[in-house]
């Protein structure tokens, strides 16, 4: 297609988070359908036309496919209808392309400049290219990142796995074919006409309910999510069941024996055993080390929820450690005094999910991704938390929602991706919140009855915690 209105944009499209940069530089015509260019961007890009995409304005529009929409349950306009330059109409206006919302690769599309329409050369074209895209279906970011480790050096155990996913082929990142990126887009009509064609290309992911625009604010920020659940607390309602979390009750008595001159620990710079066992008495044995009636205790690292408790006060900056001493920070006492045991959670909650290395929690490598998935368990827990349900239940709604998940895990002869992705869901998310008071397991630990017949559902401090918008 041939020039034929009187400018011509220059649009950046980039990978939003990608380090080192990945983008592509384009000239489109301003009448472009967001139909057309997100077309534009999957050949432009090396994407694979393999899941669900939408455009989002700054002022919050949503464009979509409305066959990818059938239950209008993102009210998204019609891309085919909407051309790029009613909202894209000034330079340095930007709106976000997202494909993929288990993945979620975001993209930052930018009118870079608006140009001379004398240009006879056909459009749309791609003038610059840098770094090739991540493959489908790697795992967001951080999966990208652990494939191309892997691809780096063959020595590794992880480099045949990562090869053979592949499909036996090489990896290059920073290989592009910029001619065969443009002889694609002058051929796209005919290569979106075979996808038609062929089985539909749009795999659907089960989102139990909630929309790809909810979805993305849970998990970039779910104690600030406003279209997911209310951004303001019942400060009241919340107080009266704050002591249910086993992690309150044994700050609060850790904090106790930190007054004053604090706790001296010992050779090995851990809490005297003394201490671990009045947190250990504080969170409830049954949770906190139901195994003390067939063993002793030799150290807080065997006690998760009590090492894990002074790991978190320490990352949430109200303790430090000074010349054998474990003390707490007089910012830390002055806060607690002002603000109460209610900001103290909070803190120590946002720690938990933004700070804090969940591989820790069972000291395993891989599954990295977990963490970053896990916040989609609170709308599952808003959703049908009330009642006892199957632990496997709430995993398998996990591995469904992230098929891509058990892609992170570490090569194995003898266990399945999915298999140490369940492991990981168990051991990391599902203790962690056990440990902050937001779920209750019968019986409270696996080791007393086969996992898959364990059951869980949500506390009243979830329920006055996570409040549906």
């Amino acid at each position: 297609m041939t020039k034929t209105s009187n400018n011509l944009y220059q649009i950046k499209v980039s990978l939003i988070g990608a380090q080192p940069p990945i983008w592509r530089r384009l000239l489109i015509e301003p009448d472009t359908t967001f139909q057309d260019l997100h077309r534009i961007i999957q050949l432009a890009m090396g994407w694979q036309v393999s899941h669900l995409h939408l455009f989002q304005a700054q002022d919050g529009r949503l464009l979509g496919d409305l066959a990818e929409d059938e239950d209008s349950m993102l009210n998204v306009e019609d891309e085919s209808a909407v051309a790029v330059s009613s909202l894209l109409a000034r330079e340095g206006q930007v709106l976000m392309y997202e494909y993929d919302f288990g993945d979620g690769w975001e993209h930052d599309v930018t009118l870079e400049k608006i140009l001379p329409g004398n240009q006879e050369e056909p459009l749309p074209r791609c003038i610059k290219a840098v770094r090739q895209c991540p493959p489908e279906n790697v795992g967001g970011l951080p999966g990208f990142y652990d494939f191309l480790e892997a691809m780096e050096d063959a020595t590794r155990p992880e480099y045949a796995a990562a090869r053979e996913w592949r499909g036996g082929e090489w990896f290059d990142p920073e290989y592009v074919n910029l001619n065969q990126i443009n002889e694609d887009l002058l051929e796209r009509h005919a290569l979106f006409a075979e996808y038609a064609n062929d089985e539909p290309p749009m795999a659907a992911i089960d989102l139990c309910g909630i929309n790809p625009n909810q979805m993305h604010e849970l998990l970039q920020n779910p104690l600030n999510c406003p279209s997911v659940f209310k951004p303001l607390l019942n400060a009241e309602a919340v107080n009266q069941v704050l002591d249910t979390a086993p992690i309150i009750r044994m700050a609060k008595v850790l904090v106790a024996a930190l007054e004053g001159k604090g706790i001296r620990l010992t050779s090995n710079g851990n809490l005297p055993l003394k201490q671990v066992q009045a947190m250990i008495q504080a969170g409830g044995e049954e949770i906190v080390f139901p195994m003390g009636r067939f063993r002793k205790i030799r150290s807080e690292e065997h006690v998760l929820p009590v090492i894990l408790t002074r790991v978190l006060l320490e990352l949430a900056g109200f303790t430090k450690t000074q010349k054998g001493h474990l003390l707490l920070k007089k910012t830390a006492q002055t806060r607690l005094a002002k603000k109460g045991w209610l900001t103290f959670y909070q803190d120590i909650f946002s720690t938990a999910l933004s700070q804090l290395n969940w591989a820790w929690i069972d000291n395993r490598e891989g599954m990295e991704g977990v963490q970053y998935v896990a916040p989609f368990c609170f709308w599952l827990l808003s959703e049908k938390g009330d009642q006892w349900r199957p632990v496997q239940e709430y995993l398998a709604d996990m591995l469904r929602t992230f098929p891509q998940l058990p892609l992170s895990a570490e090569p194995s002869t003898y266990i399945s991706g999915e298999q140490q992705a369940n492991w990981a869901l168990d051991a990391r998310m599902l203790e962690l919140y056990r440990i902050l008071g937001l779920i209750e397991r019968n019986p409270e630990q696996a080791e007393f009855q086969e996992a898959d017949k364990q059951t869980m559902r949500r506390t009243a401090l979830f329920e006055t915690m996570f409040v549906r918008a």
